[in-house]
């Protein structure tokens, strides 16, 4: 990974640690380069609705996180429009990942293409899909955490 790519995770990192929302939730961060992005959360008793599934606003959570992560590399961008189409249920107890990649950028907007389930590579492992789309705004970036997303064995110990 080169240097800026590093700095652009650990931003991410310090990103998703600082938000009171989120770092409650166990999101990680899989795969980040400008424009795309994956990152993960199990879906635990917490997140889940009464029916047994995960709820949809921790899948939109988890989607708008995706987004945010991918559109990192030119700052903050805030969600102004989103569309989250809900395919199947997703189940308790797994783990649930989203990739965002940007489709359109002109200007300080963009629009990205996320998709989320339990294998992002088998269509039968699709919970949801959808389209987000935001601005970048010049709000300062965070600043860099201490260690790298990617290092496998400090994901267990991230407060």
């Amino acid at each position: 990974m080169d240097h800026d790519s590093d700095i652009l995770a650990r931003r991410v990192e310090s990103l998703l640690r600082a938000d009171t929302f989120s770092s409650v939730l166990d999101i990680r961060l899989h795969e980040l380069r400008p424009g795309r992005s994956v990152v993960s959360m199990p879906i635990s008793p917490g997140a889940m609705n009464c029916h047994g599934s995960a709820h949809g606003g921790a899948v939109w959570t988890l989607a708008d996180l995706a987004f945010g992560s991918a559109g990192y590399y030119d700052g903050p961008i805030l969600t102004t429009e989103s569309n989250l189409s809900f395919l199947r249920p997703t189940p308790g107890g797994s783990r649930l990942f989203a990739r965002a990649t940007q489709v359109s950028r002109r200007g300080r907007s963009g629009v990205f293409h996320v998709v989320l389930g339990a294998d992002l590579d088998d269509e039968t492992a699709i919970f949801a899909i959808g389209q987000f789309a935001g601005r970048w705004v010049g709000l300062p970036q965070m600043e860099p955490s201490a260690y790298s997303p990617f290092a496998p064995a400090q994901h267990e110990d991230r407060q």
